[in-house]
């Protein structure tokens, strides 16, 4: 009896054991598994996951991941290629409408400026001055769009340098004065005397600066202000932009460097304009930062390195 008894506590031992050691090699698998595919999510290579196993279970959850891998990466091929070949067709496209719509543009000007006299009848003037309005809104889209796709097939090469951005600052803001007097806005422009220079490409930079005045002007509109502030701090120059117009919700904000997104539905625009600056602060090594009270302001904020 006793005999048989320690037969029994052997044998049991040894299920025992066996079972710790299966055990160990089953989480040692899938802790493999877990590990590979946190690596292919990271490196974005299309690797597989391969693992010797005798477990059946094992192979068929292999098996299965790696199949689903497959198809992935066949989807992502697929999706690559189709949007290459959307940018193309975009940016032939921009580039083909161009040429016709800047003809367009000159004799909307001329029909507006021939229809400005007293012998004309006021509607057809009226007409005349909104197709040059739409014309111009036109214009600015598909430049929207044309410089969108180059930034996004990494056709619109910047080289970032240590620039003057305090002139630049100063020449963009000139731009708009004519216009901010139309208006009626009150503008405060606070440049230091000293020139301040930071680490950026100019063209890129007066791109982000004019798309973000624009957008002060057409959503911040009603507030009929505007301010340019140029500041250092850490080692950091910060251009901000700020209008007091109706604002942009927290909700809003977390969509507001969206392509195609905007605020405001029923006004002009692509939609493209923030998107597209956010697209040339990466590029330049920027940081591109809005803080918005409805109905009380609203602060772009360019962060560039000195």
């Amino acid at each position: 009896m006793m005999l048989l008894f320690v037969i029994i506590l052997s044998v049991l031992v040894f299920v025992l054991i066996w079972q710790q050691i299966q055990y160990k090699k089953l989480v040692r698998d899938i802790d493999y598994i877990t590990s590979r595919l946190n690596t292919l999510c990271v490196i974005s290579e299309n690797g597989f996951v391969l693992i010797p196993t005798d477990n059946e279970s094992i192979k068929k959850l292999n098996s299965a991941l790696n199949k689903l891998l497959q198809d992935f990466y066949t989807k992502k091929t697929e999706y690559e290629q189709s949007k290459r070949a959307m940018e193309k067709v975009l940016t032939n496209i921009s580039h083909d409408i161009r040429t016709p719509l800047t003809v367009l543009k000159g004799n909307s000007e001329m029909l507006s400026d021939i229809t400005n006299t007293s012998s004309v009848p006021e509607n057809v003037h009226t007409m005349a001055s909104k197709i040059d309005k739409k014309a111009d809104d036109l214009i600015s889209s598909i430049n929207d769009y044309f410089t969108m796709s180059k930034i996004t097939s990494g056709d619109f090469p910047v080289k970032v340098e240590k620039e003057n951005i305090s002139r630049l600052c100063q020449d963009t803001i000139l731009d708009y004065y004519d216009l901010f007097e139309q208006k009626q806005f009150k503008v405060n422009i606070q440049i230091p005397d000293t020139p301040i220079f930071a680490y950026t490409d100019n063209e890129a930079l007066q791109r982000i600066l004019k798309n973000l005045i624009d957008n002060a002007i057409r959503h911040g509109g009603d507030g009929k202000y505007i301010s340019l502030r140029l500041t250092t701090s850490n080692g950091k120059s910060i251009i901000e932009i700020e209008d007091r117009g109706t604002g942009i919700s927290p909700q809003q904000q977390k969509q507001i460097f969206t392509r195609n997104y905007t605020t405001a539905r029923k006004t002009s625009g692509s939609g493209l304009g923030l998107a597209i600056s956010k697209r040339l602060a990466e590029q330049i090594g920027a940081e591109l930062e809005v803080y918005s009270v409805q109905n009380e302001q609203t602060i772009f904020s360019i962060i560039l390195k000195s």
